[in-house]
């Protein structure tokens, strides 16, 4: 089961991203994994979910049903109805605003309900962050596909793949389908913005869930490894202050702490396959980081804070 905040986090990403008002067995099977199998019990946690998200003043509506599935009720929330009326955020403004939601490096998820009620999350900025809520036209077809358990046909690095789609989830401001890929013949994890062009749907009923799917298990735990399996793993070597040393130290592990200084300093080793990740990751430590190595992904770094630096 899902920890709490993070199936909030997603029931409220889900129902700010649908279009269609969708029903609680709809919801618990996009969210596949985070509610209990049990329907009593998914219906308390559910109840349970919609009323905290309504003491925050989320408007969730509900409507009833007609038609085949008449007397069910759906729910959705208004975009229009809960955003904030509009700030005149400049693009500048809007920018250092996701700054220092990286700065600060929160992962509360009412930190980041509170940006979506500023729209920050309602279009795709240059600055991705982890208070994004993203919306891609690949989402709806692998919806459809993961509900109908249709296989979804797409090109990802150039490269046509057949998905069987079990579920999709909203990690750091970034969607993931996760599923059975055809020809590689295990699970795979695919980034939805990374996919180009559309999304052919198959045919459904063409292939069963694993009974003990649980989404957390194929996702990676750190961050920084959030990538393609494909792509090879860089070693980065990052400095860290004195005055941060023991929280990273018990963030990464102390056997990725390479070398110590008398004052306290670190260097530490981590894995980095999603640069925006790993870059956000640094970003979050301020002037407490430095990164060292690899020379290319070092320069990477340097350049995209210069660039962010012209921009303000």
């Amino acid at each position: 089961m899902a920890e709490p905040l993070e199936r909030l986090t997603n029931l409220l990403a889900l129902l700010l991203e649908t279009k269609m008002p969708l029903t609680l067995e709809q919801i618990a099977n996009e969210l596949h994994g985070q509610y209990p199998l049990n329907e009593t019990a998914r219906r308390g946690s559910f109840e349970r979910d919609k009323s905290v998200l309504r003491d925050l003043g989320v408007p969730i509506e509900q409507q009833v049903l007609a038609g085949d599935q008449a007397g069910r009720t759906a729910y959705r929330i208004d975009r229009r109805r809960y955003e904030l009326a509009d700030l005149d955020l400049s693009a500048d403004e809007r920018q250092a605003l996701q700054l220092a939601v990286a700065a600060a490096r929160s992962d509360d998820a009412w930190g980041q309900e509170g940006l979506w009620k500023l729209g920050v999350g309602s279009e795709r900025p240059a600055l991705t962050v982890a208070a994004m809520v993203p919306s891609f036209e690949a989402l709806p077809p692998l919806r459809e596909a993961a509900s109908s358990r249709s296989p979804a046909v797409f090109v990802y690095r150039e490269v046509e793949r057949t998905l069987d789609p079990y579920g999709l989830l909203l990690r750091d401001g970034y969607w993931y389908v996760i599923g059975h890929d055809h020809a590689r013949r295990e699970v795979r994890t695919y980034r939805v913005d990374r996919i180009h062009g559309e999304v052919r749907v198959g045919a459904p009923a063409s292939f069963e869930r694993p009974a003990d799917f649980d989404i957390r298990l194929v996702f990676p735990a750190d961050p920084k490894l959030l990538g393609e399996p494909e792509r090879e793993v860089t070693r980065a070597i990052v400095r860290i202050a004195g005055s941060r040393a023991a929280l990273v130290a018990a963030e990464v592990g102390d056997q990725a702490v390479v070398r110590r200084f008398d004052d306290g300093t670190i260097d530490v080793e981590v894995p980095c396959v999603n640069r925006d990740a790993f870059r956000s990751w640094v970003l979050g430590l301020t002037d407490n980081a430095v990164v060292l190595g690899p020379e290319d992904l070092r320069s990477d770094v340097i350049q995209w804070l210069t660039a962010i630096a012209g921009a303000r």
